[in-house]
């Protein structure tokens, strides 16, 4: 039998979630469950596990005429910022929605959303619907996991397969749709992975679902929008995999201008070794085998040039690497694999996995794999001959005269193509394009106001100058909103109803405190 989570009732204190923001040095520090215990494996905080659970949004004594709102936001590199944005933001979300009544009786289910296919540890976080305080409490536990493959995809089709499966909405029973954020810069798979329901949701299906599918049943649930804060080529590059750049760049090694590319990152003592077998097209090309024993290739020109926790206990972020400068690479097959040298940790000889990120970039194409490997160790005396305990990353073609451009490795961050893509499966209206990613909430409430809340664009601009926006701000939102309130403005006039009385006027506030 799944689990079910009910939603709390309550109302949301502004004060006391203004007082918890000023005195908290620092947010969002949660690092994945279960850093405490013996393992390194991290996970989703249980609260926010969503395997074999459902999240009820139920109306109450308090709350008779529930909206439900998801707020479901990209934590990957390229993305996790914006968490900490809408926690700053969410007593003036909350107090803005209410005291100018824009929607009825706001409950708020927070989710988070990595990239299942490249390996994140937590590539869906789900928190319960809530009114009140306790939202605050589950957005600090959002681990900003900062993964994602570098391919301009994330598993955005994984989170609409759970809402649209497993949200239960007393307000869709009325007649009435909830309301449904994704805040994120990339397109989304294709389909949803039948293991990756399984895995992750818990759900035993027959096949992989179309994401079209799944995204048309989550709009026969919500109106789903999705907020795109654009980024330029050159912050979309650097994002990718930064942590791999960094740890490169402080250990010496060479990241850019390569014609490939092995780098591996882990988080312990451990002695793991990268080795990387190139077999040249060329008949009279010998195989050469590039690991800690054999750091340059024959031309001199392949290198190990990063070799840590060899000599013993160096660091908790290691890093190796294992490059071909750009022009020197011979046309071939390289093998990738990871290999167990020894144990160094506190920990030794355990048998529970350590975890290990590889990034292998090919002619400027970049792609990330996360694996596992056994604590079991080669001994000291062995060559590189096979092992059962070998981690393969992959075997890599490369072809020198197949480098791409630019335009060519980064085309899944297009911005032309990510947005052809949500409209695809949403409508286009509901793409909502910003520049600053701290015009997010102010954006999500527009959306609100324009679609339940009785007022045009000009209204909600002139609501926004009464709490103080700058000129800035409001020119950034009404792009956002226009074709928004364009369409919702044409429908009105082809169903024939009248524009609403209050435009652009100040709402009488509820009695709660805010």
């Amino acid at each position: 039998m799944k689990g079910e989570d009910i939603m709390g009732g309550g109302y949301y204190d502004g004060d006391v979630g203004e007082r918890q923001r000023s005195t908290r040095e620092e947010h969002f520090t949660f690092e994945g469950y279960g850093m405490d215990t013996e393992s390194d494996r991290r996970e989703v905080h249980e609260d926010l596990n969503p395997k074999n659970q459902e999240k009820e949004c139920a109306d109450s004594t308090e709350h008779p005429n529930t909206t439900p709102i998801v707020v479901a936001m990209d934590v990957t590199r390229s993305r996790g910022d914006d968490a900490k944005v809408v926690y700053g933001k969410l007593p003036m979300f909350i107090g803005q929605i209410i005291m100018k009544g824009y929607v009825p009786d706001p409950v708020i289910s927070f989710a988070a959303i990595g990239d299942a296919t490249s390996g994140d540890s937590a590539p869906i976080q789900v928190g319960q619907f809530e009114s009140d305080n306790r939202l605050d409490d589950v957005l600090s536990k959002i681990w900003l996991e900062e993964g994602g493959g570098g391919t301009g995809q994330e598993s955005y089709e994984l989170m609409a397969y759970y809402y649209a499966k497993h949200s239960v909405l007393d307000a869709n029973k009325r007649g009435e749709k909830g309301y449904f954020f994704f805040i994120g810069d990339e397109g989304f798979y294709p389909e949803v992975a039948k293991d990756q329901i399984k895995e992750w949701i818990g759900d035993n299906v027959r096949a992989n679902i179309p994401s079209e599918k799944v995204f048309k049943e989550l709009q026969e649930k919500y109106h789903v929008f999705f907020i795109y804060p654009k980024k330029t080529w050159e912050e979309r590059k650097s994002d990718i995999d930064a942590e791999i750049k960094k740890r490169l760049n402080e250990a010496g090694g060479m990241y850019e201008n390569v014609d490939f590319r092995a780098s591996l990152i882990w988080n312990t003592f451990d002695d793991l070794d990268l080795h990387v077998i190139l077999k040249p097209d060329t008949g009279a090309g010998q195989s050469e085998h590039i690991a800690y024993d054999n750091k340059h290739s024959k031309n001199g020109q392949g290198e190990l040039d990063v070799d840590r926790n060899a000599g013993g206990r160096e660091t908790r972020k290691p890093v190796e690497n294992i490059r071909w400068a750009k022009g020197s690479a011979p046309k071939g097959k390289y093998k990738v694999f990871v290999r167990n040298y020894a144990l160094h940790d506190n920990n030794s000889y355990r048998s529970f996995p350590i975890e290990l990120k590889v990034e292998v970039e090919i002619n400027g194409k970049i792609q990330t794999f996360k694996k596992t490997i056994t604590g079991e160790t080669v001994s000291h005396g062995s060559d590189f001959g096979p092992n059962g305990n070998d981690v393969v990353i992959g075997e890599f073609n490369f072809d020198p005269d197949e480098r791409l451009a630019d335009d060519e490795i980064y085309a899944g961050y297009d911005d032309r193509l990510i947005n052809d893509q949500w409209a695809s499966v949403i409508p286009q209206e509901n793409i909502l394009l910003i520049d600053d990613p701290k015009a997010i909430v102010d954006v999500m409430i527009g959306a609100l106001a324009l679609v339940d809340g009785g007022i045009d664009l000009d209204g909600y601009l002139i609501d926004m100058t009464g709490r103080g926006q700058t000129e800035r701000r409001l020119g950034q939102t009404e792009k956002a909103l226009r074709n928004l309130a364009e369409t919702k403005a044409l429908t009105r006039v082809e169903t024939g109803m009248l524009p609403p009385k209050n435009l652009g006027k100040r709402r009488k506030s509820k009695s709660m405190r805010l």
